[in-house]
């Protein structure tokens, strides 16, 4: 895996998600994959962020760490059309 940058060092864009940590590409219309946590500090304050990545097939490198999908691409039960995602009663 590669080692990720620091997130003191990292500019706005990829410190916020908004670009891929590796390349600095935009994530606006590709989305991005999470590659792991950048980890800083600035005192007693804890700077570190989730770093995202450019999708594996577009060149970028991303493919060879390890990803995690993230939370809404998770397998799992979605509520069914026109239906709630909470357990309450309708009455």
């Amino acid at each position: 895996m590669t080692d990720l940058p620091a997130a003191t060092a990292l500019p706005w864009a990829q410190y916020a998600g908004w670009a891929c940590v590796l390349c600095g590409a935009s994530l606006a219309t590709t989305g991005g994959v999470s590659i792991g946590r950048a980890e800083g500090r600035s005192g007693v304050h804890d700077l570190s962020a989730e770093v995202f990545a450019c999708p594996p097939l577009s060149g970028c490198g991303p493919s060879r760490l390890t990803q995690t999908p993230a939370l809404y691409q998770r397998a799992g039960q979605t509520p069914p059309p026109g239906g709630d995602v909470h357990n309450r009663r309708k009455t």
